[in-house]
């Protein structure tokens, strides 16, 4: 698969709808008649190329192409948050945590405080 990149305008990046429902152009079509594809990528936001009926690569402008790049940019904190979140919750899935439970909420209040006092003094 391949993305040709093209001068453009702004989209909606949340407007754009899979390849499959993009309009449509024959690889021979981009390579006889490119201005008309080209026209039609600009109008649509994007268009499928496709080759012996199969979509092949999609035909979309620069700024398209760049707003795709900053929005998926923009995502990797959040997959950062995302990983460290499931290492997290892998970690309370093991034995010694679910016994670290159950003694927290079958400990008595003065356990319970002395543990909290045990922990504070350890940060200090």
């Amino acid at each position: 698969m391949a993305i040709f990149a093209i001068m453009a305008s702004t989209y909606n990046l949340h407007a754009l709808h899979p390849s499959q429902d993009l309009p449509t152009s024959s690889a021979s079509q981009l390579k006889n008649a490119f201005k008309g594809v080209y026209e039609l990528a600009l109008d649509a936001g994007a268009v499928s190329i496709t080759r012996n009926r199969k979509r092949e690569a999609i035909l979309l402008s620069a700024q398209l192409y760049d707003q795709m790049i900053a929005e998926l940019a923009a995502r990797d904190p959040l997959e950062v948050l995302r990983k460290d979140y499931d290492t997290r919750f892998a970690g309370m899935q093991t034995e010694s945590a679910r016994q670290a439970y159950d003694d927290a909420f079958e400990a008595s209040p003065t356990e319970l405080g002395k543990s909290a006092l045990a922990e504070a003094a350890k940060k200090d």
